[in-house]
């Protein structure tokens, strides 16, 4: 059976405690197994080891974990938030056409167009003259194109995806700005089935997270009774 292998992050989440996964991201050298990209794209917010991009960059690459679209969700977002404050890096990391698949060029490529950079422009560029896939160029030609991308903490959160997307945003920068979105979400008063998987999986993301992210934990209580009564009333279970 075939399982996206960061859907391990909020199932590890739940049974190591927070000392272990803290001390195994922070002892990381290199990214050499599932385990250790977790923990990388998990707790990177905590101590940016800028260091091991390109060693989790080469994993993926490696394990063809591109090749699995559920993953895009997680990848996309993460790896958007940190070519957006090293962009300049993005030619080392990403410049040898000879590595990259068509997948992973599909996936770098949006990751680097939401991080707006100078350098990953140029980078989807290169790989639009160096695809012959119609369907790639078509893509390539579009994020390389003028037109800017979703803010996701301003636009409805119509998908799941999107929750997904905002965790992970949150996990490469620890900015609470992604968690404010994500709170909103929390919110009871939904209509649709798609609103109400989101509610549901905002709840239930919030109360496991928090018990392994200290940040989070505290964004929480903190926010107590700064929002609706719904809200409030969720946030009150989360005791000091």
């Amino acid at each position: 059976m075939k399982k996206s292998f960061l859907y391990l992050i909020f199932i590890c989440s739940c049974f190591i405690s927070l000392d272990a996964q803290e001390i195994k991201y922070n002892s990381l050298t290199k990214i050499a197994t599932h385990s250790d990209l977790n923990a990388f794209m998990s707790y990177y917010y905590t101590n940016p080891k800028v260091e091991l991009n390109p060693s989790a960059i080469n994993f993926i690459l490696e394990k063809k974990l591109n090749a699995d679209k559920e993953n895009e969700r997680h990848i996309v977002p993460f790896f958007a938030q940190i070519f957006k404050v090293h962009d300049d890096k993005i030619p080392v990391w990403l410049g040898d056409l000879n590595h990259l698949s068509d997948d992973d060029k599909f996936i770098f490529a949006h990751a680097m167009f939401l991080s707006q950079g100078v350098n990953g422009k140029k980078e989807i560029l290169k790989y639009l003259k160096s695809t012959e896939n119609e369907e790639l160029k078509q893509v390539f030609t579009k994020l390389s194109s003028d037109r800017k991308p979703i803010d996701l903490r301003s636009i409805p959160l119509t998908k799941p995806v999107y929750l997904d997307m905002l965790w992970n945003s949150f996990f490469a920068t620890g900015d609470v700005t992604f968690l404010d979105k994500l709170l909103l979400a929390t919110e009871t008063k939904k209509k649709s089935i798609d609103e109400v998987f989101i509610y549901s999986a905002a709840r239930w993301s919030f109360k496991s997270i928090a018990q392994n992210h200290k940040k989070v934990f505290e964004f929480c209580i903190k926010n107590k009774g700064k929002h609706t009564k719904d809200i409030n009333e969720f946030l009150a279970e989360f005791e000091e």
